[in-house]
């Protein structure tokens, strides 16, 4: 084959090349290609109107009308979005203040008896908690305005729940209500449960304060314990402030 030859081949495989028909794009290229190169439809205004999608009824709208309406969509949606946040504010700052003259009140209590009126007083009316259980732990029985037991009593009763020093909400055992709730324990449907320590000069276990609900779903395992383990918190050394001095 001659010099000449080869190159006409060659010219002629080109050629042929340049006419093959291109190679068709999947829908995914498209938009990958698309979303890689925002700018692509500025100032190609034209093919923005030649473009349609279907609508729900039926007719068909211009990208331009598609575009708007999901504007439109996705504003109402963070509308939406800030009203819940603005109400959640709101809540939040009404349970602070509750939070706030509870707290005020403890600091106030001048004994126990006043203390655990207070708790109760609060708990009912100002934060609107159906039932609540308090219960000290003494080795020795004594002539207090509270519920008393033994912590060896209450390890048993409760398990886990002591033994962890963690606040929890949800569902506890049938026993666990019992025991918390005794003959309220039938309407609650689910709890908040504190338990009450205090640093010493070791760890000491002051007690537990239940919150209970006939709603089951009112304290769920997947909500925070902030509140919970915050009024914990304060109790527990507005407690051990009563019982020793």
């Amino acid at each position: 084959m001659t010099e000449q030859t080869v190159e006409v081949d060659e010219v002629e495989k080109g050629q042929q090349e340049t006419h093959r028909e291109p190679t068709a794009l999947n829908p995914g290229q498209v938009a990958d290609y698309l979303r890689t190169h925002p700018d692509f439809f500025v100032g190609r205004d034209d093919l923005l109107l030649d473009l349609t999608l279907p609508h729900q009824r039926g007719d068909a709208i211009s990208l331009v009308e598609r575009q708007v309406a999901l504007l439109r969509e996705r504003a109402l949606d963070y509308r939406h979005q800030l009203a819940r946040l603005a109400d959640n504010a709101r809540e939040n700052e009404k349970l602070f203040e509750r939070m706030r003259l509870l707290v005020l009140s403890l600091l106030e209590s001048k004994d126990l008896e006043q203390l655990v009126e207070v708790i109760g007083d609060s708990l009912n009316h100002e934060f609107g908690i159906e039932f609540h259980s308090l219960i000290l732990f003494r080795e020795k029985p004594m002539n207090l305005p509270v519920r008393v037991e033994h912590t060896d009593v209450v390890v048993e009763a409760l398990g886990s729940i002591m033994t962890s020093g963690k606040a929890i909400c949800g569902q506890v055992t049938q026993a666990e209500l019992d025991f918390l709730f005794q003959e309220q324990a039938g309407n609650v449907g689910s709890v908040a449960i504190a338990p009450l320590s205090y640093a010493f000069s070791e760890p000491q276990q002051l007690g537990v304060l239940a919150l209970g609900s006939q709603d089951k779903h009112h304290f769920k395992a997947s909500m925070g314990t902030l509140f919970i383990s915050y009024l914990g918190d304060i109790l527990s050394r507005v407690l051990a402030r009563q019982l020793h001095s």
